[in-house]
This record gives structure tokens, C-alpha cells and sequence, in this order.
């Protein structure tokens, strides 16, 4: 269980602190509830509620040596790629919200690599690709910006010095 005043991931990928811990229902009968506020977010008064029993779909942000051991792991990482867009977009989601940082990478890597190859050709990633590229990287690297304590626009450049 987690604690209130703890930094998770929830199961859209966003980084939130748990603020309260409530009794609450919601039409099914009375269920504990996590109630979450995300970390990056215009909105400061956005609370999200989440079911204590589905508390599987949440984890804990990464971290500092955990950032590292990725890292590591990202020149090694086999990039996957789908043809066909629909299926792209629903096995992508699927790899996506399993919430694992090294196949959130896998994704990152692997439109990054379509990216350069589309560009050789004068070519572009779809609209919805490149969206939900900047989704992903956007949240991974909130998690990773408050996991290492820097600021998010320094993520990438720590990322690509950690690589080179």
C-alpha cells in the first residue's frame, strides 16, 4: 500500500503525489480510494481518484540508481515497429500503459529510429505518432526529472550525456 505524501506513476503514464487516502462511493457501494494530484499540471486544484484494489496499475517513480541502470540498458534495447497504424497505435498503447520505464524507452527509441529513417526519405511520423511520442517523453521524463531532483528541460541533455 502506498503511503500519502508518496510520488507515483499512475496508469496513464503521469507522475502524482498521493494527497489523501478516502472512504468514498461512487454508486457501487463505499471502496478506499488513493487520491492523487498530479505533479505537473496547470490545474493545482485536478484530483484523480483511484481505487485502493487496483493499486497494481500505480508504481513508484524510479529511483536515482534505478535512472542510472536504465540508461545503461538503453544501447541494447531491440527497437519494434508495426506497419500497419491501427495496430501500431494499439500495441504501442498496450507496451505503454504495462508502465515499465525500459519498454517506455523501447517506444521512445523505437519512433526515434522511424524518425530518422522517415527523414532520410523526406518523409514525417503521423500526426498521432508524433503525438503520441511527445506523451510518453513528456511523462517519462517528469518522472525522471524528480527522481534525479532536476529541472525537466535537462532530462534529454543528462540522458544523451549518460549515453555518450
Amino acid at each position: 500500500m502506498f503511503e500519502i505524501g508518496e510520488k507515483i506513476v499512475d496508469k496513464t503514464g503521469k507522475v502524482c503525489e498521493i494527497v489523501n487516502i478516502e472512504e468514498l462511493d461512487y454508486g457501487l457501494g463505499i471502496k478506499t480510494y488513493y487520491v492523487l494530484a498530479p505533479c505537473f499540471t496547470n490545474n493545482s486544484s485536478l484530483r484523480i481518484h483511484t481505487p485502493i484494489d487496483q493499486e497494481g496499475k500505480l508504481r513508484k517513480i524510479m529511483t536515482r540508481k534505478e535512472v542510472e541502470n536504465l540508461l545503461k540498458e538503453l544501447p541494447s534495447i531491440e527497437t519494434i515497429w508495426f506497419p500497419n497504424p491501427k495496430i501500431r497505435k494499439t500495441k504501442f498503447r498496450e507496451i505503454y500503459t504495462s508502465g515499465q520505464p525500459l519498454e517506455i524507452f523501447r517506444l521512445i527509441k523505437s519512433f526515434n529510429e522511424k524518425k530518422e529513417e522517415f527523414k532520410k526519405e523526406n518523409k514525417a511520423l503521423s500526426f498521432s505518432d508524433e503525438s503520441f511520442l511527445e506523451e510518453i517523453k513528456t511523462n517519462i521524463y517528469h518522472e525522471i526529472a524528480l527522481a534525479l531532483n532536476i529541472e525537466f528541460n535537462q532530462v534529454e541533455k543528462f540522458i544523451f550525456e549518460q549515453l555518450n
